[in-house]
């Protein structure tokens, strides 16, 4: 069983890739977490954890249902743990 702080980072990674994929810019999706740059920075290294209201906030700037969420947070797992470890 992964630990938390894997999936805190597995959710940053996730952040990343969606912001990445989406070709998002860093401002508009600070300002959508209400957040900073820097701090949208933080969550996707693992250094901060996005909060309850942020991941709902996040959901909604990608439309993306939990399932897909979670799929995405799922597939950054092995990831996280090696970069933890």
């Amino acid at each position: 069983m992964h630990k938390r702080a894997t999936y805190d980072l597995a959710v940053g990674l996730t952040l990343r890739e969606l912001h990445e994929e989406r070709k998002a810019m860093r401002s508009k999706v600070a300002q959508a977490l209400e957040v900073t740059e820097l701090a949208v920075t933080r969550i996707e290294t693992g250094e901060e954890r996005l909060t309850a209201g942020g991941l709902i906030l996040l959901l909604r700037i990608f439309d993306l249902s939990w399932d897909e969420f979670m799929r995405h947070v799922e597939s950054n797992l092995d990831k996280a743990e090696a970069e933890i470890i």
